[in-house]
């Protein structure tokens, strides 16, 4: 069934977001944010998954790292939305990107949130029909290099 999704998913679109990922990379989020001032794009590229955000040339932020060594959470297989959130880490501030798919009324949506420390400094959403997903790439990216989910424990480890 979790095939069967991704297979569905994998680029699934409702709007017109202008990707920074390349022809080679697989789009796990992209989207506009403030009615189309910013893009917010995470990327797979090989082994390396790449958070952008900011106009698209060049961008305000560029945060590369192995698939291996990004936080991320994976949708558990229930409920009414498809969802996942990954973390990129600059220093003592983090990015928390998470997308969802509602399967009911179909529709994408999925933001970031920025935060200092303990604390919560920006919370931006994307545009209303901008979200491009790529709804469980990062988790299957992970499983090729070696990683799977530990429901119990909520972590990746080596499989």
């Amino acid at each position: 069934m979790r095939l069967l999704f991704a297979s569905l998913f994998l680029t699934f679109g409702v709007g017109q977001a202008t990707a920074f990922c390349a022809s080679d990379s697989t789009t796990v989020l992209g989207c506009t944010i403030g009615n189309g001032a910013k893009q917010l794009d995470v990327c797979i590229t090989g082994y390396a998954v790449t958070y952008r955000f900011g106009p698209k040339d060049p961008p305000d932020l560029t945060l590369t790292a192995p698939i291996h060594e990004v936080p991320h959470q994976p949708w558990p297989g229930i409920g009414r939305a498809i969802w996942e959130i990954t973390t990129f880490r600059n220093g003592a501030y983090s990015y928390e990107v998470y997308s969802s798919y509602d399967k009911f009324d179909q529709s994408s949506h999925g933001g970031v949130t920025v935060g200092e420390g303990d604390r919560e400094i920006a919370a931006l959403t994307c545009d209303r029909g901008s979200a491009e997903l790529g709804l469980l790439a990062l988790s299957d990216a992970k499983q090729a290099a070696g990683q799977c989910w530990d429901f119990e424990a909520q972590t990746w480890e080596p499989c």
